[in-house]
């Protein structure tokens, strides 16, 4: 792996796992794949979310209905790619002892 790679991959551990997790120089192939595993996961569930219609106190009328379809639409049409931070938190808990065994080299 180039230092680059390592240092990027490094920066997606830590966003998963926390500032200090690793460094680009203790970053390994197993690593590698659990954060991509973990990358994956979070884009599935993230694409999921965008079909949740924003909560609202009440019973939704027809034009709250339309405007939250619309936005899900929108949001679908523009690619929107953002990982949800309830998604981070869940996978980071998901993927906690496989990153623990990568990182042993396990």
């Amino acid at each position: 792996m180039e230092s680059d790679q390592r240092e990027h991959i490094s920066t997606v551990i830590n966003y998963f796992w926390g500032e200090g997790t690793t460094s680009p120089e203790s970053v390994n192939q197993g690593m590698a794949a659990i954060a991509y595993e973990a990358l994956e996961e979070a884009q599935s569930c993230s694409a999921a979310m965008d079909f949740v219609p924003r909560p609202i106190s009440g019973r939704p009328g027809g034009k709250y209905v339309i405007k939250q379809v619309a936005k899900i639409g929108k949001r679908i049409a523009s690619g929107d790619t953002q990982i949800y931070e309830t998604c981070r938190q869940r996978v980071a808990v998901n993927f906690r002892n496989k990153m623990e065994l990568a990182k042993q080299g396990l």
